[in-house]
């Protein structure tokens, strides 16, 4: 059993929509999305039904080119593979569940590889983690193996693949960090 109070994990961040992950697991996924007005969460898609709850503020939600307008205790939800983005009007905050994705008959802790930072050099590590990442097929997961909690990377994926990536800590310090990166969209590009 999981039990979540939603209100404390609001987190607003000046620069971008901040994402809060709940449930990370192979065929469900809830996130807590938190969106300063202005902001959006750029075009993509997810490989299962999204299902978006608003639990305070107001924001257009599309899908594809089609706007509809959510407020507060309204949901929306839009079938697999749907190109969709968000734009808030208001200070809002979003329970997003994505459920029902198609799953390989192996688990993506199995089909995944785990990469040892410690061993790569250090100019190449990101271009590499970039890499691998963008050739995933989405629900499937990439490891990395590192002596230090390496945030500049999990800040560079928010920023440059919004929406697309989950951060989950499998081990945590202080001298052994190991993180598995699942695709849970790909770009719309």
């Amino acid at each position: 059993m999981q039990k979540y109070a939603l209100n404390d994990l609001v987190e607003f961040n000046d620069d971008r929509f901040h994402p809060a992950v709940l449930i990370n697991e192979p065929d469900y996924r809830i996130v807590l999305i938190s969106m300063l007005a202005g902001q959006s969460i750029p075009e993509h898609s997810a490989p299962g039904r999204v299902t978006v709850y608003a639990m305070r503020g107001h924001v257009s939600f599309f899908e594809g080119e089609v706007p509809c307008e959510l407020r507060a205790d309204e949901v929306v939800s839009i079938v697999a593979g749907a190109k969709h983005k968000v734009h808030a009007h208001e200070d809002s905050v979003l329970l997003v569940v994505a459920a029902g994705a198609k799953v390989p008959d192996k688990l993506p802790e199995e089909l995944s590889e785990e990469l040892d930072l410690r061993e790569i050099p250090r100019p190449q590590r990101h271009p590499l983690i970039f890499a691998k990442f963008d050739a995933l097929a989405p629900g499937a997961s990439l490891r990395l193996l590192n002596d230090h909690d390496p945030v500049p990377l999990n800040r560079q994926f928010e920023m440059t693949r919004p929406g697309q990536a989950l951060w989950e800590y499998i081990e945590r310090g202080p001298s052994l960090f190991r993180i598995r990166i699942g695709k849970v969209a790909s770009s719309s590009a």
